[in-house]
């Protein structure tokens, strides 16, 4: 990996925390008329979080009377991690972590999904080791981020291909080590999503190949919290759903300005941030479409063992509709 792709990750959390306090404290206005709660958001510092990012750092949550801590993680897992072990009221994450945590009989719930984005995941691979297609992919030593859409995406490629996975070494990597595993030739694929995906382009210059897959699988990000948070906390929910609307009008109306908060907090090239916006759709929602990704993922981890669940839980009771219903009740499109 070359310098400057170690520091864009290395610092990205360091730069964030920097950004946010010189735009967190400078924006004093608030509505609430009363003392800022405060709350505990982990999130990713990369471009997976970007309604989340905005909001912070444009003094949303302050203005709905939320004093927002932010803790920044390279991807959503270990944000979700956080919240489960109690260390952050929030976090956003994309939902197969939330799926595999569910399934653990975790009892959390999804308040909003923020992004959505069909050209977020991709396999890398080494066209100088004699990957041209993804047939030839069969027998090649993987890289994939396990409990995560880096681990869901890789099965539907091998599957849409006809390749069984007996037939691939498949290695379990954070997002962060897979551009050095690739450059040094540790594996010779792997499944990468968001920024990681051009840090690997840019790495491995002519000597790689990328296949996407639209058509395969929809990547959400959402917003998660325990249901026990909800319950004690209803009115602090509405108002981190309120200040995520407004920084979604906030992106709709200063789309360049957006992108440069993101690239100069996250570490990341406005190049690739213009890359990943260009595939991206921003929005406060609840789809049906996340409920039915919830399914199908719940059977896809059933069906290779990755679960000790024999079956699927009933995912309406783990999507709040109450507080965006409050809040932006159009766009809550899940039959219940």
């Amino acid at each position: 990996m070359t310098r400057r792709c170690r520091i864009n990750i290395s610092l990205a959390v360091s730069v964030l925390a920097i950004v946010v306090c010189i735009f967190g404290c400078t924006r004093q206005e608030g509505k609430s008329g009363g003392p800022a709660e405060k709350v505990t958001i982990a999130y990713s510092a990369t471009t997976d979080a970007v309604l989340a990012e905005v909001a912070h750092i444009r003094g949303y949550y302050r203005e709905e009377g939320l004093e927002a801590v932010s803790h920044m993680h390279p991807y959503g897992k270990p944000a979700l991690k956080e919240v489960l072990e109690g260390k952050a009221d929030f976090a956003t994450v994309a939902e197969t972590p939330v799926m595999f945590a569910i399934m653990k009989g975790e009892q959390i719930s999804i308040i909003a999904t923020i992004q959505t984005s069909r050209k977020v995941n991709a396999i890398i691979a080494r066209k100088d080791k004699g990957i041209l297609t993804p047939g030839d992919l069969k027998g090649r030593k993987i890289a994939a981020t396990l409990g995560t859409t880096s681990d869901f995406f890789l099965d539907a490629i091998l599957a849409t291909h006809g390749i069984s996975k007996k037939t691939v070494e498949i290695i379990d990597l954070k997002a962060e080590e897979i551009t050095a595993a690739l450059s040094k030739g540790d594996v010779e694929a792997a499944s990468a999503f968001s920024a990681y995906i051009s840090l690997a382009q840019r790495e491995l210059g002519s000597r790689g190949i990328t296949f996407y897959d639209e058509n395969i699988y929809t990547s959400t990000f959402n917003v998660v919290t325990k249901q026990e948070f909800i319950r004690k906390n209803p009115e602090k929910v509405k108002k981190m759903l309120r200040a995520l609307v407004k920084a979604e009008e906030f992106i709709k109306q200063n789309p360049e300005e957006a992108r440069k908060i993101v690239a100069g907090f996250s570490g990341t090239d406005i190049a690739i941030v213009h890359d990943i916006w260009a595939n991206t759709s921003f929005s406060v929602s609840l789809d049906q479409s996340l409920l039915l990704a919830l399914e199908d993922e719940s059977r896809w981890a059933i069906k290779q063992g990755l679960t000790s669940s024999a079956k699927a839980p009933n995912y309406l009771d783990f999507i709040y509709l109450d507080g965006l219903t409050s809040v932006k009740p159009n766009a809550v499109r899940i039959l219940r």
